[in-house]
């Protein structure tokens, strides 16, 4: 057997179909070429998305996202050291402002409170004791008084009686001298005991004054070392949701510490974080829409933080209309901020490859020759969902708004409805 000529035909058999592998590989490139070329590129009109170009009045937004907030907002932190023993509501639960979040414990406080009630009530019974022994006082005054006025009248009718004896001779003059100097000193001693009886009550009136100040500055103790264990009970303070609780059950805290935070739940602000280019045209009584993915409500710009984060500028929004059932502290929400009016504009929807103020190639088409033709389009400023127009294309065009980088490079596209 010749095994050279075996090789040197079996290499002639592979040989042979490389130029017609070329060939028709040539012929498969230039085919596909010509499938795309500028008079036979035809494409479905149902893989298409067209929009109409609209024109009117048309507002100018800047858009953004960000959460709602509570309006009015109250930070609870621990008065004093202690430690936590219950813990009653979580976030998202809704409170009125009597509503206990949660409990404390702080034996000091309580032995204060225990101290002040029993130094409270020794007043209490030192005051009762002192009016007893002042009206007992008072009575023994009085008696004292009555019987000196009594025999004051008895001394008068004996001197009566007897100026009228002396005349007849029936009692000496002695007697009688003797009688009017018994009236005489028993009206002074009168005289005096009603000065004893008033000194007396008001030196009782001052002597209460000051034992009755004594025991209200008590009840103050008393009362603040109440509060203070009253205040163990941490409350809302305010009707609305409960946002945060910053503390676990059985956690030692300090004075000072962080323990839970309550925010309004009807009245709400919105941070609207938009693109920091964009913001120079947001100025302060501006209106916006927010969108809570559930219903809009109307807002107007109430404050611009000029602090610059990843690229955005926060926008706090005043919550002007009627709130939407989901609205909520912490809810995430998209907005628009109306920053110009304009009275006739083109505007189309925006295609999603599309930006403000840019200068781009974009199908238009023509009807009646059912043919997309590649056209350059000026586009101006967002506005919402839409972008203007300046320059390009007339109302009442229709663009292709889906993604055509597929077909960048064809000039025109031939449309078919099958």
């Amino acid at each position: 057997m010749d095994i050279k000529h075996s090789l040197a035909s079996n290499n002639k058999k592979k040989r042979w179909p490389m130029p017609l592998a070329i060939i028709l590989s040539l012929s498969l490139v230039v085919g596909f070429a010509s499938s795309f070329s500028d008079g036979d590129a035809t494409i479905n009109r149902n893989e298409l998305l067209f929009a109409d170009v609209n024109s009117g009045s048309l507002d100018l937004t800047v858009s953004g996202f960000g959460q709602l907030r509570s309006k009015h907002s109250r930070f609870i932190t621990a008065r004093y050291q202690a430690q936590v023993e219950q813990v009653f509501h979580l976030p998202g639960s809704r409170v009125t402002k009597d509503t206990v979040i949660l409990r404390l414990s702080n034996p000091t406080l309580e032995q204060q409170l225990n101290r002040a009630r029993l130094t409270l009530a020794r007043q209490k019974a030192n005051f009762e004791a002192l009016k007893l022994s002042q009206k007992s006082e008072k009575l023994n005054l009085e008696a004292n008084l009555t019987l000196l006025e009594s025999e004051l009248a008895n001394a008068n009718l004996r001197a009566e009686a007897e100026q009228k004896l002396i005349e007849q001779g029936i009692v000496s003059t002695l007697d009688y001298k003797r009688s009017q100097l018994a009236v005489s000193q028993l009206s002074k001693r009168v005289s005096l005991a009603k000065q004893q009886l008033s000194q007396a009550s008001d030196l009782h009136n001052q002597r209460l004054q000051v034992e009755r100040e004594l025991m209200r500055e008590f009840e103050l103790s008393f009362n603040a070392a109440q509060l203070d264990v009253d205040k163990l009970n941490v409350t809302a303070g305010i009707n609305g949701m409960l946002q945060a609780v910053n503390v676990e059950q059985g956690q030692s805290v300090q004075m000072g510490a962080p323990l839970a935070v309550v925010g309004s739940e009807h009245q709400l602000l919105a941070d609207l974080h938009v693109p920091e280019r964009e913001a120079s045209r947001i100025e302060v009584e501006q209106k916006a829409v927010v969108n809570t993915f559930a219903g809009t409500v109307s807002a107007v710009v109430n404050r611009i933080n000029p602090i610059v984060s990843d690229g955005r500028i926060s926008i706090e929004l005043e919550l002007t209309g009627t709130l939407p059932s989901n609205a909520r502290p912490e809810l995430t929400i998209e907005g628009d901020i109306i920053t110009d009016e304009l009275n006739h504009a083109l505007y189309v929807r925006r295609p999603s490859f599309i930006s403000g103020d840019a200068m781009r190639h974009i199908f238009v088409l023509n009807p009646s020759t059912n043919q997309l033709i590649k056209t350059q389009v000026e586009f101006g400023k967002l506005a919402g969902d839409n972008i203007v127009i300046n320059s390009g294309v007339n109302a009442g065009d229709s663009l292709v708004i889906s993604d055509s980088s597929d077909f960048k490079h064809l000039q025109t596209i031939t449309i078919t409805n099958n």
